[in-house]
């Protein structure tokens, strides 16, 4: 919670931590000096159903002030707007000075609303902080008198060996040295005396998968062989920063609730005042290291013995965190070639398997089905991932899985416990905003999110039972008037037009060919993005 010691008037923001158009909203407030209170819907369950009552709505933010119900994100952008422009004009005869002065007028000198379900929770709620500064390794290299951590000395070399693009019977090799010139690195960054010494410490290093060769053929040593750090090795697949060594947390969903509550941490420091996450500011923040670290445990975690339940939450949360982390360190793809190549392409290692984010989406959570775009299902007959596959496609996992365009559902928590609930709500809170589903009764029309379009034969079996489907998701007037509307038996559909833009900044551009540690030389001598070089020293 912000701000809960008001003896007076109030905000109230009910919102999620993860949430965007959360984010966007408190950091309108921040930026003009109006405190609020943020009520976490997410640690605190029982104030969602207050939220509902007091709304009628499922989406966050919802905002307050006082009693008085302003509306979700884009009502508040509107009011604070209006207030500056009122301010600007002097349209208010000079009563305020600034939206504080505002704040404090219309707000804080109010009394403090009395409805209990705008009461600040009390307690920890179920979501309790975690110690983001603790390792998850064990393993400590000693030089000298220093002590590095697995993290600190992964860290040193990403930052201090030399990196290349060397040519090799016709192909290019991206980020290498040759064994000789990775001695010398060692020698000088670690004050060895002799080449020998630094030979033995990078024939340890190979050893323990810090360093290897680009073919797996040849040992370190004071030669002319191409070899690579372990970050570089495979930079198509986001979590190989290290090979995962170490204990394993014994319970899948912890993990990747702990990891998307270090990413939630991590955004939560680099961003601007209008919400927006600064992906270059990431890049430099120690923690972002910490999360290339850990997220490298779900190489160990495998969905084999998982339900199909635990299955779907676990894979949506996977898919949802991993989309950020990929647009931080990958970048963000801007055509439709360079989106198709990104989804086909950028990958996670799970439990030893590899899987693309075309592969969690219609692989698993869509039970293998074709993408709408391609001609095969992403898993043939032989394919040993076919047996992760859920035995039955839910189409409300689409109102889940948030691929990092504005036009995305928002990004939620889902869990083994109440998925079913969690995927009803998620279904009728995406319905319920106009920029998905929009009824325009003069018109006759119905306007509907493209994801309907794409995905139909998900939800219905012909196009003319779309819209008695979408009624199925809808509640109160808006289910009326479509109900209505399909009665008079002359309407029509359209679907919009999909945002892809992101909530991002300073990011990079993901495009084709951005994924491969070689290419054909001299047909390709591209060297992908440099994914490190903002925070090498």
């Amino acid at each position: 919670l912000r701000n809960t010691f008001h003896i007076m008037g109030r905000i109230t923001i009910f919102s999620i931590e993860e949430c965007n158009f959360c984010r966007r909203t408190k950091a309108a407030f921040s930026a003009r000096g109006i405190p609020y209170t943020h009520i976490n819907i997410e640690s605190h369950p029982s104030k969602r159903s207050d939220m509902i009552s007091l709304t009628d709505r499922f989406t966050v933010p919802q905002i307050f002030l006082n009693m008085n119900h302003v509306g979700g994100s884009e009502e508040a952008l509107v009011m604070l707007t209006k207030w500056d422009k009122d301010i600007a004009n002097d349209d208010n005869n000079c009563l305020d000075k600034t939206p504080y002065d505002r704040y404090i007028r219309l707000v804080e000198s109010k009394p403090d609303p009395n409805d209990e379900r705008l009461a600040i929770p009390e307690g920890e709620g179920v979501i309790h902080d975690m110690d983001f500064n603790a390792s998850r390794t064990a393993e400590i290299f000693q030089m000298d008198e220093k002590r590095y951590t697995t993290l600190e000395f992964t860290k040193l070399l990403v930052q201090r060996m030399p990196r290349d693009s060397l040519t090799y019977w016709g192909c290019m090799y991206h980020n290498v040295f040759k064994g000789s010139t990775g001695v010398m690195a060692l020698q000088k960054i670690f004050h060895l005396e002799s080449k020998e010494e630094a030979v033995q410490l990078g024939m340890m290093l190979q050893r323990k998968q810090y360093i290897g060769h680009v073919c797996k053929d040849h040992v370190f040593g004071d030669n002319g062989y191409y070899f690579r750090l372990q970050p570089f090795h495979t930079p198509n697949i986001l979590n190989s920063f290290r090979v995962w060594c170490d204990p394993v947390d014994d319970k899948p969903m912890h993990v990747i609730h702990r990891l998307g509550k270090l990413w939630g941490k991590i955004e939560s420091r680099h961003l601007n005042e209008d919400g927006m996450v600064d992906h270059a500011t990431i890049r430099n923040d120690d923690l972002y290291w910490k999360f290339e670290e850990d997220v490298c445990e779900l190489q160990r975690i495998s969905l084999k013995g998982m339900d199909d339940t635990t299955k779907m939450a676990f894979v949506i949360n996977l898919y949802n965190l991993m989309i950020k982390h990929a647009f931080c360190k990958m970048g963000i793809p801007a055509t439709n070639t360079n989106r198709a190549s990104f989804f086909d392409g950028v990958s996670i290692n799970l439990g030893g398997c590899i899987f693309s984010f075309n592969d969690l989406e219609h692989g698993i959570l869509r039970a293998n089905t074709r993408h709408p775009y391609q001609l095969s299902k992403p898993f043939g007959s032989k394919d040993p991932r076919k047996r992760f596959a859920l035995k039955q496609l839910d189409p409300r996992v689409h109102f889940a899985l948030n691929c990092g365009a504005k036009s995305c559902p928002p990004v939620k928590k889902y869990t083994t416990e109440a998925i079913e609930e969690e995927l009803r709500l998620a279904a009728m809170a995406f319905c319920e905003q106009e920029n998905n589903v929009a009824i325009d009764e003069e018109n006759c029309q119905l306007h509907l999110s493209k994801i309907l379009y794409w995905y139909m034969t998900d939800f219905v079996v012909s196009k003319d039972d779309l819209p008695q489907k979408v009624v199925h998701y809808l509640r109160g007037d808006r289910k009326e008037k479509l109900s209505k509307l399909l009665q008079q038996g002359n309407s029509t559909m359209k679907f919009l037009e999909y945002d892809w833009s992101s909530n991002d900044i300073n990011s990079i551009t993901f495009e084709k060919g951005d994924l491969s540690p070689k290419s054909i030389f001299p047909y390709s001598s591209k060297c992908p993005p440099q994914i490190y070089d903002m925070v090498q020293e």
